[in-house]
């Protein structure tokens, strides 16, 4: 048994030394090689906005064609004057071809091409002067283009009359510090009066205030701390920056105002939100 277990041993060792071997070639053949090559990505480009360009836009426009007045003048002189008695037989040819169209300098060219035949019996002296005057005149006569001038007058449109028998008093509603009350910063809420059409205080109209929680309603003159037709509501009992909505009701419930939204700034100087009422007509 012993035997076998060192022969066992020794085969395990060879194994071990052989596998070895292995590794140290392998290793000593990766030192060898050139390091692998790093491939990088490269990251796209991204493509340049091609901006549109404006085509311009051909007007045509209308030259008015001139008006030209051509009159050519042609004056010949013939002067001759035989050395002898004899009577020349002369006969003189005379082409003369003006241009039909002026250039646009306005001087017109014209080409003088003389055909003299002169058969005399015997040879007389003679002088001829030929003398062309053309005269040419351009008259252009632009019109003016009238432009005509549109001027327009805005009527101002008065708004159309509110669906509402009640409207917020001078669109607005204002802050002030509590001080219908004695809890002072550890309150929040709203109060104000309501008015008839004539200004004078209307008292048992309703009163509702809901939002962030609130659901409340009031009636008109239940505080008198705000005037005749006081009113308060408190929604909380500390300062926030909550927004609520306030409105009127008529005893069948009817809204009879605008929904006014209040947004509290969450500051104990400003924690009373004044917002009073006025009648613009019967209801």
């Amino acid at each position: 048994m012993g035997q076998g277990r060192a022969r066992i041993f020794n085969i395990i060792s060879l194994l071990l030394v052989i596998i070895s071997i292995i590794w140290l070639i392998y290793v000593v053949v990766q030192l060898v090689q050139p390091a692998p090559v790093r491939v990088v990505a490269v990251a796209a480009a991204p493509t340049v906005a091609q901006l549109p360009t404006e085509t311009p836009t051909f007007t045509p426009t209308i030259t008015p064609l001139p008006t030209e007045t051509f009159t050519p003048t042609a004056t010949l002189t013939e002067t001759a004057t035989p050395t002898d008695t004899a009577i020349p037989s002369t006969t003189f040819t005379f082409t003369f071809t003006p241009s039909d169209t002026p250039p646009p300098s306005t001087t017109p060219t014209f080409t003088l091409t003389p055909s003299i035949t002169n058969t005399p019996s015997a040879v007389p002296s003679a002088t001829i002067t030929t003398t062309v005057q053309p005269s040419a005149t351009l008259n252009v006569t632009a019109t003016p283009t009238l432009t005509p001038s549109l001027a327009f007058t805005l009527r101002p449109t008065e708004p159309p009359p509110s669906p509402f028998p009640f409207s917020v008093r001078d669109n607005q509603v204002t802050f002030a510090p509590n001080f219908a009350n004695t809890n002072g910063c550890s309150w929040q809420g709203m109060g104000g009066q309501v008015f008839d059409i004539a200004g004078n205080p209307l008292v048992g109209i309703t009163v509702h205030v809901f939002g962030a929680g609130v659901d409340v309603r009031t009636t008109s003159g239940s505080n008198t701390l705000y005037g005749s037709s006081g009113w308060e509501i408190a929604v909380a009992n500390v300062i926030s920056t909550n927004s609520y909505i306030v409105e009127l009701l008529s005893p069948a419930g009817t809204i009879i105002s605008p929904q006014q939204t209040v947004t509290f700034p969450a500051d104990c100087a400003r924690n009373l939100a004044l917002v009073n009422f006025q009648q613009n007509r019967p209801f």
